[in-house]
């Protein structure tokens, strides 16, 4: 029978991982259990604001064939879930609650509309536990576990564009030991792979975006839209420790599906033109747009290339801005910015008229009263202000943060999709399922 599973909040904030969950788990049920594995697995990015939610917010979608009923393949990896989050991720001790989600393949094709729309809910929205599990019961989608049940419907309805992700996992002994990754290896891989892999470092800081920071299970984890790109990683980047195991996923990452379903509410994403009122930028360089509709708008210090432009904005300007909807002690609302558009620059000026005698600057004599000039005191009767065009150091099109969400597409981003880049999936799946047969985990 013909599987598809979705799997959501197995990690902590220090230890465990769901991906690594998940490739564990695939090992199991292929090497203990007979089961095929008929796709790559999917790393599937979930809405990004929501506040109890780690900040990467991914769920795991997994395609199987098992010798089994529903109810006994959702039976058999809650066990292995269970052990998970006992022994490995204590996710339980630090308020994660694990879920686990899965539905037969031709239900799944029946279902297709409702699983996308749940999917798109899950990236822009804040699903309710007891909608979540209404849903299930509707759609006939066994489920196991708490609050993880949500993402694991959400990653059975993910489609559309897509990218790949590489991640290397460190053996366990290594965990709580500092990463120690040669940086200028890392600058020659993104070198000879860009751009067909993205967001590898930052040149403006000189650190590299693909490490983690906590004490999870992940060595590094690289983006790309090519996976012989990927795979030259395990070569190129260079590290002082050996890779446990490594897994190439496809993931929603890149795509910017977040704002394909916007909202008004707290913690969706927004999408809508604005006309500039005014800028204030605060003693540590974060940037607050007020919008001529009284929205706040925040564009921080550390999205770079975006704040700087926002620095330049100024009243009568007309942008699109893509930002999240969050709630703020002080401003009620607030948008935080992730992109703009600049649509129409204002570049108009209104200024006092030059004395037509001597040609100096002159000063008004209050409303409706004419002008003086400074320096002969001639008086000029006419009330009306002279229009004179600026120079902006800004130009119509799109700034984006330096710093990009997991969601975020890069502008220079191409997603297309070959006859090759089908046939490198159908290779590495083969590879995959060899390397899984390698894993020597105990649960």
């Amino acid at each position: 029978m013909r599987y598809i599973i979705g799997i959501d909040d197995h990690d902590s904030y220090n230890l465990g991982c769901t991906t690594h969950f998940s490739v564990i788990l695939l090992s199991k049920l292929l090497k203990n259990h007979n089961a095929i594995l008929l796709d790559m697995p999917y790393l599937v990015r979930l809405n990004p604001n929501i506040p109890w939610k780690t900040r990467g917010n991914a769920s795991i979608r997994i395609e199987i064939e098992f010798n089994g009923t529903k109810k006994e393949l959702a039976d058999l990896i809650f066990s292995y879930s269970t052990k998970y989050v006992k022994e490995i991720s204590f996710a339980l001790e630090r308020d994660r609650k694990p879920g686990l989600a899965i539905i037969e393949y031709n239900n799944y094709v029946r279902s297709l509309s409702k699983l996308n729309s749940f999917y798109l809910k899950g990236v822009s929205d804040v699903i309710p536990l007891d909608y979540a599990k209404r849903f299930a019961e509707k759609t006939d989608i066994e489920v196991r576990g708490d609050r993880g049940i949500i993402g694991s419907i959400a990653a059975l309805g993910v489609y559309g564009a897509y990218t790949y992700e590489l991640i290397t996992y460190r053996k366990r002994e290594n965990w709580l030991k500092k990463r120690i990754i040669d940086t200028e290896s890392v600058k020659r891989f993104d070198e000879i792979t860009f751009p067909m892999t993205f967001a590898n470092y930052d040149y403006v800081k000189e650190n590299p975006f693909i490490i983690p920071h906590g004490s999870d299970p992940i060595l590094y984890g690289v983006r790309g839209t090519s996976i012989e790109d990927l795979l030259k990683a395990l070569h190129e980047i260079k590290t002082n420790e050996d890779i446990d195991f490594f897994a190439i996923f496809k993931s929603n990452q890149g795509t910017s599906i977040h704002f394909h379903k916007t909202g008004e509410f707290f913690y969706q994403e927004i999408k809508k033109v604005i006309e500039v009122r005014s800028v204030e930028v605060g003693k540590g360089g974060d940037v607050l747009i007020r919008s001529t509709n009284n929205d706040i708008l925040f564009v921080y210090k550390e999205t770079g290339e975006l704040n700087n432009a926002a620095k330049l904005l100024k009243a009568g300007d007309k942008i699109l801005v893509l930002g999240a909807i969050k709630p703020s002690t002080k401003y009620e609302k607030i948008i935080e910015l992730e992109q703009f558009e600049i649509i129409e620059l204002n570049d108009i000026e209104y200024t006092n008229p030059k004395c037509p005698k001597c040609g100096s600057s002159t000063e008004s004599l209050g409303r409706n009263k004419g002008f003086r000039c400074k320096k002969c005191r001639y008086i000029i009767k006419s009330s009306s202000k002279v229009i004179k065009r600026v120079s902006r150091d800004l130009s119509l099109g799109v700034y984006q943060t330096r710093i990009y969400r997991h969601l975020t597409k890069p502008l220079f981003l191409e997603l297309r999709y070959t006859n090759k880049q089908f046939e490198d999936e159908i290779k590495f799946l083969d590879l995959f399922r060899a390397e899984l047969y390698k894993i020597n985990y105990v649960l």
